[in-house]
């Protein structure tokens, strides 16, 4: 299932749906029963009826259909969840003017983008105390960083936080992945390697094969030492290994080998190697964003945020050689690149707000890292990355690129040069999501960056070929020729790294604030996070299991179905987080520049230091500053 959801519409009117569809409107709900503190809801003298509202595709109404009807079996003469499916589009909107006039369902999906402005709006039921006595629902047992996506303090603006409630759980995760056309790989001459970083020293010693049963003699590369590349090349032979993350050279040259075999052997004149809508990997790898939380005494609240999309200030990784150290009072450990906060010289921002500020970042000599910082850098202990301009720039450039006279594509930053790589299709050229997973499935693509939640299309329609998961790119430079190797180093170790870095999609299970029966309701959604509840979304492939030690199992892995890699996404839900749209409790300082952006700029029709420039771009410090100023 598609995780975004879209912006919810302000103006409300108390309206009961039409189209025959059951709604809360004047009906006889039975009464509620209690949980007692043993955690174990005993139900009241009548038959609770509690309505629950769906929004996803035939696959997942088919799998919660199941699951109503198990519990209802279960409950029965007790509880009994009728369910609403509501239709994709008309979903968030419906479920807004429900909530706003108060006769919303008891259950229903609240995604990420939308559960802060919920929370904040006091249409949701606080869960905190079920989730706390709730002998089943263990947070512990789950996955921390989508967990405490849904713990948020409405009085700080914080997620995660010990002051945090609960006014939803999650549903589900769904981690971002690089789906691969493996067929046209190998077509292209490329050998699929599938080793873990981990094991890469048994596997190189011949103490393991790979994961598809492959030892190096199998792959020809007896008597090589495979390094931890993503797409690689020994002896004239390709290899792309599965479950190393790609650097971003890696990238770009691995999308351009598929695409010309695409384009010249395939029949697809219009195929491209890559796509992918999200700088989120991009910047986050090299400890970028998009904004940063700046300390002010200004503020009630103690801190406000700073807009910096195209922030051109260097970010530093503590080395792998050094075991901690401490930068600005606080302690850093191997791998771990130093904080916004911690890396520039604060003084630029003292007496300053958001809003008188808000051109600062057009004279980027403002902005200075701390002598600190540099004296580590030069004493070995810190190692230099690319700033998030330089990573927001790679994103961009991977557009197409037009020579036939009609139009030119700079798609990138004039002054430094810098053109795109031509490797992914113009947003024009894409439809929308239902676009690119078409484009996919029809062999338009040879990679395509998205989430686990196409499994279960991709399942049903593939046909063609094979397809397979892998990491997504991340920021990685290597020693070559002419390097000072320190000792127990070769060429071809990595030299610099960044983090693994991605977003991921989830919905939470909320329970409405004028909801009746918010004992029963929520028994409901105990069923749908158990073991039982997370195996069968499981099972239907949208969905990666809530428990660890159960997406971990076969449950999950399936190894007999495709993808065949699907470890990968395990790996991804433990780092990857929220996308933008969930940072602060609306998408209004997003949608300009981001519309801007994902049109002119991706279009071609605006380089990067002109939608620097851009009105859409400078009123976005002062539209941050409203978000703190309250």
């Amino acid at each position: 299932m598609n995780n975004k959801v879209k912006k919810i519409a302000s103006a409300i009117t108390c309206v009961c749906l039409a189209t025959g569809m059951l709604m809360a409107c004047g009906r006889d709900k039975g009464t509620d029963g209690s949980i007692g503190d043993d955690g174990i809801y005993r139900p009241g003298g009548d038959e609770a009826q509690v309505e629950f509202w769906i929004n996803g595709d035939n696959h997942e109404i088919e799998v919660f259909d199941s699951l109503v009807k198990s519990f209802n079996s279960k409950w029965n003469g007790k509880i009994k969840v009728e369910m609403v499916q509501r239709t994709g589009d008309g979903y968030s909107d419906a479920l807004g003017q429900s909530l706003a006039a108060g006769n919303a369902p008891d259950v229903f999906y609240v995604g990420d983008s939308g559960y802060k402005n919920y929370a904040e709006l006091g249409y949701l039921y606080d869960i905190t105390d079920f989730v706390d006595k709730s002998p089943t629902y263990k947070v512990e047992e789950m996955w921390d960083n989508v967990v405490t996506r849904y713990k948020y303090d409405t009085k700080t603006f914080l997620s995660g936080t010990e002051s945090g409630r609960y006014y939803g759980v999650p549903k589900d995760i769904g981690p971002t992945v690089v789906y691969y056309n493996e067929t046209y790989f190998e077509k292209a001459g490329i050998k699929i390697l599938s080793v873990a970083p981990a094991d890469l020293d048994n596997f190189n010693k011949g103490g393991v094969k790979d994961d598809r049963g492959n030892t190096k003699e199998d792959l020809g590369l007896g008597g090589v030492t495979v390094k931890e590349k993503g797409y690689f090349v020994v002896n004239n032979q390709k290899y792309f290994n599965n479950q190393v993350p790609m650097s971003w050279e890696e990238t770009v040259e691995c999308s351009r080998i598929v695409q010309n075999h695409m384009q010249t052997k395939e029949n697809k004149k219009d195929g491209f190697g890559f796509f992918t809508e999200w700088w989120f990997n991009y910047g986050w790898s090299v400890g970028g964003n998009c904004i940063q939380q700046i300390p002010s005494d200004l503020y009630d609240c103690g801190y406000y945020y700073d807009f910096t999309l195209m922030d051109n200030t260097k970010n530093y990784i503590v080395a792998d050689d050094v075991k901690g150290i401490e930068v600005n009072k606080k302690l850093y450990k191997a791998g771990e690149i130093i904080a916004y906060q911690d890396k520039i010289d604060m003084s630029v921002y003292a007496g300053k707000k958001a809003a008188d500020g808000k051109n600062i970042y057009q004279n980027a000599d403002n902005y200075k890292i701390t002598d600190e910082v540099k004296d580590l850098h030069s004493a070995g202990k810190l190692n230099e990355l690319p700033s998030q301009r330089e990573a927001f720039t790679e994103f961009v450039r991977y557009g197409d690129i037009h020579e036939d006279g009609k139009k030119t594509n700079p798609l990138a930053e004039v002054d430094t040069g810098k053109r795109a790589y031509g490797i992914s299709p113009l947003p024009t050229d894409i439809d929308g999501d239902a676009g690119k997973i078409n484009e996919f499935v029809y062999g338009n693509l040879g990679m395509l960056v998205d989430g686990r939640w196409n499994v279960t299309a991709f399942r049903r329609d593939i046909t063609k070929f094979v397809w397979d998961v892998a990491p997504l790119p991340m920021y990685k430079e290597y020693y070559e020729a002419g390097d000072t190797i320190p000792a127990g180093k070769e060429i071809g170790d990595i030299k610099v790294h960044g983090i693994e870095a991605g977003h991921s999609g989830s919905v939470a299970l909320c329970i409405s604030k004028t909801s009746t029966l918010p004992a029963a309701a929520w028994t409901f959604i105990e069923y749908v996070a158990s073991a039982e509840g997370q195996t069968k979304q499981a099972e239907a492939g949208f969905a990666i299991p809530l428990q660890k030690d159960i997406a971990n199992s076969d449950v999950f892995l399936q190894k007999d179905k495709s993808p065949k890699n699907s470890k990968v996404f395990i790996r991804a839900t433990e780092y990857e987080q929220a996308g933008d749209w969930w940072f602060l409790q609306d998408n209004k300082w997003i949608d300009d520049w981001a519309n801007k952006l994902n049109g002119s700029v991706r279009n071609a029709t605006m380089t990067l230091t002109e939608f620097f420039r851009c009105d859409e771009y400078s009123k976005t410090f002062g539209l941050l500053d409203k978000y703190t100023n309250r």
